[in-house]
C-alpha cells in the first residue's frame, strides 16, 4: 500500500521524480540503491538527497518533461515555513516585551503612590494587583526567551521559539 505524501516535502518530491524517471534511471543519476531511493520517499525517515543529488534529479526530471523542480520547490517551501515561524517568534517576543514593560510601569506607578501621604488600603491592594500582573508578564517573557534556546543548534526540524 502506498502511503500518501505530504506535499512540498523532499519525500513527495523524490516520489514525483521517481514516478516520472523510474527507479533504475533515478538510481543511476544519484549512484544509490533502490532501497536508498525508497528511504528518501518515506516521510518517516530523515534521509534525503544531497544538494548535488537533488540538483541532478531535478535537472533529469525537467529534461524528461516534468514540470518544475520538485526538490528545489520542496526546499523553498520548507525554507519559507521556517522563516515565517522564526519571524512569528520574534514578533511574539516583541509583544511580550511590550506587555511586560507596560505592566512593570503600572506596578511602579501604583507602588510609588504608596509613598504619598494619605494612601488607602485600596491603593495598596491595587499596587499588589499591578505587581502580580507584572510578574505574570515577566514569566511569559521568560518562557518566550527560553524557547529561543531550542532554536538553531541541534534543534529538531520545525521546532521554533514560538510554541507557547
Amino acid at each position: 500500500m502506498t502511503k500518501p505524501k505530504t506535499p512540498n516535502t523532499s519525500a513527495h518530491a523524490v516520489t514525483r521524480i521517481v514516478g516520472l524517471l523510474g527507479f533504475e534511471l533515478s538510481r543511476e543519476i544519484v549512484g544509490r540503491s533502490k532501497h536508498c531511493l525508497r528511504g528518501w520517499m518515506n516521510e518517516d525517515r530523515t534521509s534525503c538527497p544531497t544538494w548535488r543529488q537533488a540538483i541532478a534529479l531535478d535537472a533529469a526530471f525537467a529534461a524528461a518533461g516534468g514540470e518544475g523542480a520538485p526538490l528545489l520547490e520542496a526546499y523553498a517551501d520548507q525554507l519559507e515555513v521556517t522563516i515565517a515561524r522564526r519571524t512569528a517568534c520574534h514578533r511574539a517576543l516583541v509583544a511580550d516585551i511590550a506587555s511586560a514593560s507596560r505592566e512593570f510601569g503600572e506596578a511602579i506607578e501604583a507602588t510609588v503612590s504608596l509613598t504619598q501621604p494619605g494612601h488607602s488600603e485600596n491603593d495598596t491592594r491595587r499596587a499588589l494587583i499591578e505587581i502580580d500582573q507584572a510578574e505574570s508578564a515577566l514569566v511569559r517573557m521568560r518562557r518566550r526567551v527560553t524557547s529561543f534556546l531550542t532554536f538553531g543548534a541541534g534543534s529538531a526540524a520545525g521546532k521554533t521559539g514560538g510554541a507557547q
